[in-house]
């Protein structure tokens, strides 16, 4: 997650519709939870008097992979105006609901990106083409926001070649990239990425001149994975570990800290 100075939401609870395999609702639990708007603002004023930059704002997706945020643009218009930072993951939004967030001053939208129809159907459990994620790119960007494609490792390796192409076919360079963490409870919850998949794409994507951040949904027990991945031309990574930032130091790289969502400087 973000972190305690940029916290993820979701305006569901820990309710969801879609139930994907890799997560069943699990990570929602995570998130603090709220209902409605009235809630939101609650933590929204919370968050400013502590000084917090901004706030993900998420939740569980309906059957056909969007999470309902088109009736919280008045409110997200409140916490922008409070000098909050809005990163949000919308799912597939309308395009109205886009643009209706865009107005209220979101603009950055968090893009999780598949392209294996199998990997969409049986373990997302949506019944979309890939090419309606094509089009979400570009809702986005013809809103005047900027998607944040997100690329998973563990999904297999059709599913993250066809992302990456789409992605670089839209002339997006920014990407997060992902890990995918065995979830107990879940359908996935033994499948666990190797190290050799996750440095293997981390590399491919530099190498083919993506921006890449490694982001903060990855198994921390692998101590090691984010050194390995700065020694393959990543230069961003969420919530790094005291032994990377002391690591990196020594090898003479300048530490910048961003107390806020990867995605909000992309």
């Amino acid at each position: 997650m973000p972190g305690k100075e940029f916290p993820s939401i979701s305006v569901t609870g820990a309710h969801c519709d879609e139930m994907c395999e890799h997560c069943m609702g699990v990570h929602l639990q995570k998130m603090i939870p709220v209902h409605d708007g009235k809630e939101l603002m609650t933590v929204a004023e919370k968050l400013s008097e502590k000084k917090c930059t901004g706030m993900l704002i998420s939740g569980g997706c309906d059957t056909e992979g969007k999470v309902p945020l088109g009736h919280l643009t008045d409110e997200i218009r409140g916490i922008v105006g409070m000098g909050l930072s809005v990163n949000v993951h919308a799912g597939f939004a309308s395009k109205k609901d886009i643009e209706r967030l865009v107005s209220a001053g979101v603009k950055r939208f968090s893009v999780d990106i598949h392209q294996d129809p199998d990997v969409i159907s049986s373990i997302l459990h949506l019944q979309r083409d890939p090419s309606e994620y094509s089009e979400l790119l570009d809702e986005i960007t013809n809103a005047g926001g900027v998607p944040i494609p997100h690329l998973t490792v563990g999904f297999g390796i059709r599913d993250l070649s066809l992302s990456a192409r789409l992605v670089q076919e839209k002339r997006l360079t920014n990407i997060v990239l992902l890990a995918l963490v065995p979830t107990k409870g879940t359908g996935m919850e033994c499948v666990l990425p190797t190290e050799d998949s996750i440095l293997s794409a981390a590399e491919t994507l530099v190498n083919n001149g993506f921006n890449v951040t490694l982001g903060c949904m990855r198994d921390r027990r692998n101590r090691n994975l984010e050194i390995k991945c700065i020694e393959r031309g990543i230069r961003r990574i969420a919530n790094p570990s005291k032994e990377t930032v002391t690591w990196a130091a020594s090898e003479g790289f300048e530490i910048v800290r961003e107390h806020q969502c990867c995605c909000m400087s992309l």
